[in-house]
């Protein structure tokens, strides 16, 4: 006599179902899912278009360092602060590629207003992303991007990858108490 072949799977115990939905809810609650109200963690990596991206640094006061980087620099209006955003991007591609080539870094606060490098420029920066040459397989590169923001946005701002596809924008969180 044959006996009909089935898949054994194991019984959970009720009680622990809920605990596993929880600490997968607080898992995901920590990775942040990338829309605006939640945002990319602080330094959590995104990958996306054959690179892993995070953001490693900011600084909300930059003017101090970039009048060194270029004497053409000019301080920002009143009301407004340089904001200065190291992203590290690695390449896991086979092939030297460029990051970001398909879209823009932006950033947004509570206000609502955009702020773009092309409209409100922090001058001359370090390894500006927009000029950056193709990196190369399996290589990491630390670029920045930089804007001038409304002080009133500081403390909400976080910046965005916006396709030009019209695509999901991912946003990223830039303070790092939001890890």
């Amino acid at each position: 006599m044959e006996r009909a072949s089935t898949t054994w799977l194991p019984r959970w115990p009720v009680a622990l179902v809920p605990l596993v939905l929880a600490l997968f809810l607080v898992a995901l609650a920590r990775a942040g899912d990338g829309t605006r109200p939640r945002p990319v963690k602080f330094g959590a990596v995104v990958e996306e278009g054959g690179f892993a991206t995070r953001v490693v640094a900011v600084d909300t006061n930059a003017w101090r360092s970039l009048k060194r980087t270029s004497a053409a620099n000019r301080p920002p209006p009143l009301g407004f602060s340089d904001v200065l955003v190291a992203i590290q991007t690695t390449n896991h591609t086979n092939s030297a590629q460029i990051p970001f080539v398909d879209g823009t870094l932006n950033a947004i606060g509570a206000s609502g207003r955009s702020y773009s490098s092309l409209t409100l420029s922090c001058g001359a920066i370090p390894t500006d992303v927009s000029s950056i040459s193709p990196v190369p397989a399996r290589k990491t590169v630390v670029v920045h991007t930089c804007w001038q923001v409304a002080d009133l946005d500081l403390k909400s701002l976080v910046m965005y990858y916006a396709p030009y596809s019209g695509g999901r924008k991912i946003y990223f969180a830039l303070r790092p108490r939001d890890r």
